[in-house]
Parts: C-alpha cells; sequence; structure tokens
C-alpha cells in the first residue's frame, strides 16, 4: 500500500492515479487525514490497486515456498471478483496433501495475511498445479449425480463431511435443478452437506 498527500481527497487521488498509472475507478483508498483549515489544507490517503494486491499475494507464496525448499512459478487472474493463484512446484503431492488439507491451510494462511496487509477480506482461491480446479469438477459431476437420485426417489442424501469449498461447489450445483435444496449441519472438520426433494422448489 501507498500514501499520497495533497491538499484535497480529490488532488491526492488524482496524484495516487497518476502516479500508478491507473484510472480512479481502479484504485481503492481510506483517507487518513483530511484538514480543512481557512488558511490551509492537507490531505493524505492510502491506496492499493487490485494488481498491487495479487503481485503482493505472488510475492508472499513465493517467499514461503522458497523458505522451505521449493521451487515455484505462480499465475494469477481475477474472476467474479475472487482472485485465482495458481502455483506449480517442484513437488506438488506435498503441498497439497491428503485430500487438500495442506493446500487448504495455505490458502487460509495467504488470504489471511492479505486481508490484514490490505484491510479488506478478500476472496482467494489457491491452486496447486490444477488440483482445485479438478477436485472441484469432480464434486460437481457427483453433486449432479446424487441430484438425480433424490429427484428420482424423492429420498434425502446425506453426504460425508467435507470441505467449505467443496460443501460450496455442492450448493450452487444443486441449487440450479429443480425440486432440490440443500442443507448443512455439523461444526468444524466434521460439517456435512444434505440434498433434500422441495416439490415447491
Amino acid at each position: 500500500m501507498k500514501t499520497y498527500s495533497a491538499k484535497t481527497v480529490q488532488e491526492a487521488i488524482e496524484l495516487a492515479c497518476l502516479d500508478l498509472g491507473v484510472t480512479p475507478d481502479e484504485l481503492h483508498y481510506e483517507v487518513l487525514l483530511e484538514k480543512k483549515g481557512l488558511f490551509s489544507k492537507k490531505a493524505e490517503i492510502e491506496v492499493y490497486t487490485t494488481q498491487m494486491m495479487i503481485e503482493y499475494i505472488e510475492s508472499y507464496v513465493r517467499r514461503i515456498l522458497t523458505n522451505m525448499e521449493f521451487e515455484v512459478e505462480v499465475v494469477s487472474y481475477i474472476q467474479d471478483d475472487r482472485i485465482f493463484c495458481n502455483i506449480n512446484t517442484d513437488n506438488n503431492s506435498i503441498l497439497i496433501g491428503k485430500g487438500g488439507i495442506i493446500l487448504r491451510a495455505l490458502n487460509f494462511i495467504v488470504r489471511n495475511a492479505v486481508s490484514l496487509n490490505f484491510k479488506k477480506r478478500i476472496e482467494l482461491s489457491l491452486d496447486i498445479n490444477g488440483y482445485r480446479e479438478n477436485r472441484h469438477k469432480k464434486v460437481a459431476g457427483l453433486a449432479k449425480r446424487l441430484g438425480k437420485s433424490v429427484q428420482k426417489n424423492k429420498i434425502e442424501i446425506r453426504l460425508d463431511p467435507m470441505p467449505s469449498d467443496e460443501r460450496k461447489v455442492m450448493h450452487q450445483v444443486i441449487a440450479e435443478m429443480d425440486h432440490l435444496r440443500t442443507e448443512s449441519k455439523g461444526e468444524g472438520k466434521d460439517r456435512y452437506l444434505t440434498i433434500y426433494y422441495d416439490e415447491n422448489k
């Protein structure tokens, strides 16, 4: 994040945009100081851009994994207001962990670090060599198969506990299917999802 000072907030915004080479709608800012005296005016803002956030994420990931003696490549992009960051290392399986548990922990650490640094809660999805994307495709396929079964038999299905990101995929897929609804219950790692038949939906 960077700070800029000028006589007014608007002038500080214009200065930041000029320095960073962005338009005002690409700039995120917080007013730190605004004085409107009779003989003097001063404003100070703290700013960042989405690109600055992405660069921070990639640098943070590289630093963590390099310190763990991994060689890494990082590629990021934005889709639907979520930042996707795909990592490729010389040993992907270790960083993914059993059932993706290490990957989820890494996602949690990086997301919290970014949110703390930029003072904003962000939507972040870390992936390692496409593991998460492929896993979500499989979960989506499973959701469709189970959903069709509930539609046909009108009998609810309770699934085994699964991570929050996979439950979210399940919820989204089932929400698009007729006469079905989902509900999550339980706490922490024991939280599970149930698919119900709902003739009113």
